[in-house]
């Protein structure tokens, strides 16, 4: 596969992403707009691709973040609803000493689970919110700084509440990018989304879900992993389809996209050992009983 199509791809699939925002979820069934990672090698475009998505509402971008920063400066536009926070390089936050690190994703687990943040306690800031914050995340992280971080992000369930995305070249392919350079062919154009005015109820039927299980028992299976989670993804991502043309129902194409999509970019990370594989998919899984 060539570079602009493998990134177009991608690129797709973080549009469904970003159009989670949107859809009527069930917060009884644990559901919330999906947050996701993008992890790759360097130079494969991950910023690139977030970014093109910038100039959309809603998306608070941050290049640099602390917990007491967000917390202190974005808070009332985070109570407004509705907010993903984009960041898009997660080594520059994650790049400072452990404590402020853990400060930072500790948040951000919360902000993007189903429970949300009821309250804020620390040395430096308190508040008591009357609603729990809720929203998503969007980031990128290069393959290497995931492998040392992978540890730690998965003890404290930060991985089990984010999709990863993960892709890299070819050398062919790595090759052509760089005929692309040469040629002045490599430009990036903003991505502009028709998002509605308000959360849309979106409708998937249980015989297209149904089509949806093989492939989420698939991406659990390298664990011996149910794919409860990944299932409820795929179904989140399918309905996001559809809301992204501008329809209330999913249809049997819609599902067919996904499941491709998924068998490409979701699951395992490029370029990581089995150890690790086993680290990121148990974190996102409940693993099925031995006999």
């Amino acid at each position: 596969m060539s570079a602009p199509d493998r990134l177009a791809e991608v690129t797709e699939i973080i549009k469904y992403v970003l159009y989670s925002d949107y859809l009527k979820l069930d917060i009884t069934r644990k559901e919330v707009p999906i947050s996701a990672a993008l992890v790759a090698p360097p130079e494969s475009a991950k910023s690139c691709i977030v970014e093109q998505f910038i100039p959309n509402h809603n998306l608070l971008v941050l290049t640099d973040a602390t917990a007491w920063g967000i917390q202190n400066v974005y808070l009332e536009e985070l109570k407004a609803g509705n907010v993903r926070i984009l960041i898009p390089d997660l080594i520059n936050p994650i790049n400072r000493k452990q404590e402020t690190v853990n400060s930072l994703i500790t948040f951000l687990n919360s902000y993007i689970s189903w429970e949300g943040i009821r309250s804020v306690a620390t040395y430096a800031f308190r508040v008591k919110l009357g609603e729990p914050l809720r929203g998503s995340l969007l980031t990128t992280i290069a393959t290497k700084d995931f492998k040392r971080m992978v540890k730690s992000l998965a003890a404290v369930g930060f991985l089990s509440r984010l999709l990863l995305i993960g892709y890299c070249y070819s050398l062919q392919t790595a090759r052509d990018i760089l005929r692309d350079v040469a040629y002045g062919q490599d430009q990036w154009t903003d991505i502009p989304l028709n998002f509605p005015d308000r959360n849309q109820e979106v409708s998937l039927s249980s015989d297209h879900t149904l089509l949806l299980i093989p492939q989420a028992e698939s991406i659990g299976r390298g664990v011996e992993a149910y794919g409860i989670r990944m299932l409820k993804q795929l179904m989140i991502l399918a309905r996001s389809k559809a809301l992204s043309e501008g329809r209330d129902m999913v249809s049997r194409d819609d599902v067919n996209r996904i499941i491709h999509l998924a068998g490409r970019l979701l699951g395992r990370i490029p370029d990581v050992d089995d150890g690790t594989d086993h680290i990121i998919l148990t974190a996102r899984e409940e693993p099925i009983p031995k006999k």
